[in-house]
């Protein structure tokens, strides 16, 4: 999805409980990893994880950064401060010595290396290194299963953040069998219906739905659904941000009706328990309006808004549903909005947090319906509500808007064809594009990457990437255009079947006698 808040998410949970499903989508945090005193036995302290969906450059190196060597424990000591403030690179090149120190002093059979890879792991994953960080959850998971007693949490963990760094570099049929060892894990060590797997389960799911498999990825959201009600109620109002997800997931493949009404129950949930004007209703009202901007832009419903009189009259029936009108569409979408804004601008004590992710989704509203104008004012009243908002040693409007988002592309036709079938019959070819982004939010100067060895499905996703509309960066304050944009495009193939070796030909007969 096109989600603007992964960076918003930490400040989200300090200042504002009501939140809406696209920072919950766009930041489950499963990239577990287990920071433990080298010195000490492995008693594991999970630290907080910023979202794989908008990982902060590494902090330029200061002076100390260098990796300390010596003992173990003066190495861990300073890899520690390296991640707590932030300098992950830094942090991921002293997370090896404490690992290279821990397996030279104490060996490969240590508990102690298997959370040394952890750490570096984690740390390999926030500097954007995937390939190294594929490398040490891999070794931390065979030292782990090896050891003849595993852990079950911290296999748990480990698969989990290797799942994470595959979902982070697009390898969603890689995450998809490490997260399912992950829940698996997690449901037999705490429960079929812990809540701890909520994060897992929220990764998995879109995982799923990159991939085209919507049936599965629609089991994992009714499956979070009850774990979230079993714990709560159906009633309670901490329900609510469960539903907005579950709908926001409806509306993205398509399913409007069902997204509409599972949100819907999510508006009236809050309104019972809090009242009109609270604070919790912005992000389902936000959610309702993505679920109408999806749905005008859906090719598939304006042909069911094209006049058809000979059928109209053929199968006339007053008692089936009004047929989709996008004018309704968009007036319902648009009374989202303004409700949402209201609410979150005119609090006594507005949260500058959610006053620019309401700007900022207001923002998108326009610029996905192609009214860059009207786009333009709420990105700059976004960007001035979180001038002053702190965020990983920069401000929150920098975060924001710190490279181009996808907001919307219409994806060629067919490209998830062979969803049902089976993943072991079906191959995912890629096809990589660079782009332009413009300072109102189009796409410009397509040229293809690489084709995947088919340039028909290149022309394909050529024609997707010009239909792209995306929220722009800025600097300092204003619109800039962006070069080198790249713009990824699936399709799925069948595997081809191995051809059955002809019979080996039979010797002829003789007539020879015995």
């Amino acid at each position: 999805m096109s989600l603007l808040r992964g960076v918003t998410t930490l400040v989200l949970h300090i200042g504002v409980r009501a939140r809406s499903a696209r920072v919950l989508l766009a930041i489950a945090a499963v990239a577990c990893g287990s920071l433990a005193r080298a010195a000490d036995p492995p008693a594991e302290v999970t630290l907080p994880v910023p979202p794989a969906t908008a990982v902060a450059p590494a902090a330029p190196a200061t002076p100390g950064s260098a990796p300390a060597t010596g003992s173990r424990a003066a190495a861990y000591a300073e890899f520690r401060r390296l991640y707590d403030a932030k300098n992950y690179q830094a942090a991921a090149d002293q997370a090896k010595v404490v690992a290279d120190l821990t397996e030279k002093e104490l060996g490969a059979n240590s508990e102690d290396l298997q959370v040394a890879l952890m750490n570096l792991g984690i740390s390999q994953y926030l500097c954007g290194d995937y390939v190294g960080a594929e490398a040490s959850y891999l070794r931390a998971i065979e030292l782990t299963e090896a050891s003849g007693r595993p852990r079950i949490e911290r296999l748990t963990r480990a698969n989990a953040g290797l799942a994470a760094t595959y979902y982070a570099g697009k390898r969603y049929d890689l995450a998809v069998q490490r997260f399912e060892t992950a829940v698996k894990l997690s449901r037999r060590s705490e429960g079929l219906l812990n809540d701890a797997q909520l994060p897992l389960l929220d990764k998995f799911s879109n995982s799923l739905t990159e991939l085209g498999r919507y049936t599965d990825a629609q089991q994992l959201q009714q499956y979070s659904l009850r774990v979230v009600e079993r714990k709560y109620g159906e009633r309670d109002p901490r329900v609510a941000p469960t539903l907005e997800k579950i709908g926001r997931w409806y509306a993205r493949v398509g399913a409007y009706e069902q997204s509409r009404a599972i949100l819907h129950r999510a508006i009236d949930i809050v309104e019972d328990a809090e009242g009109p004007r609270s604070p919790d209703l912005v992000g389902p009202l936000m959610a309702l309006a993505d679920c109408s901007r999806r749905q005008l832009l859906d090719p598939a419903q304006q042909k069911l808004a094209e006049p058809d009189l000979d059928r109209n009259t053929m199968f006339h029936d007053p008692s089936a549903p009004l047929p989709y009108s996008a004018t309704a569409t968009a007036s319902e979408g648009q009374k989202a909005l303004d409700r949402a804004v209201a609410i979150a601008t005119e609090r006594p004590d507005p949260s500058p947090v959610q006053v620019a992710d309401v700007r900022t989704q207001y923002g998108d509203w326009f610029e996905t319906r192609g009214q860059p104008e009207r786009a333009l004012p709420q990105y700059l009243q976004a960007w001035q509500a979180g001038s002053h908002v702190p965020y990983q040693g920069r401000t929150l409007s920098d975060a924001l808007f710190t490279r181009p988002v996808l907001l919307q592309c219409q994806r060629p036709d067919g490209w998830d064809r062979y969803s049902g079938r089976p993943s072991s019959e079906i191959l995912l070819k890629t096809v990589l594009l660079d782009v332009t982004v413009t300072s109102d939010g189009r796409a410009a100067d397509i040229t293809v990457i690489d084709d995947s060895g088919d340039k028909r499905r290149a022309d394909q996703a050529r024609a997707a990437a010009a239909t792209a509309r995306y929220r722009p960066r800025f600097e300092n304050g204003q619109p800039v255009e962006t070069r080198n944009v790249q713009f990824v495009q699936v399709f799925q193939v069948l595997i081809p079947k191995p051809e059955t070796p002809a019979p080996a030909p039979q010797p002829a007969p003789t007539d020879r006698k015995p």
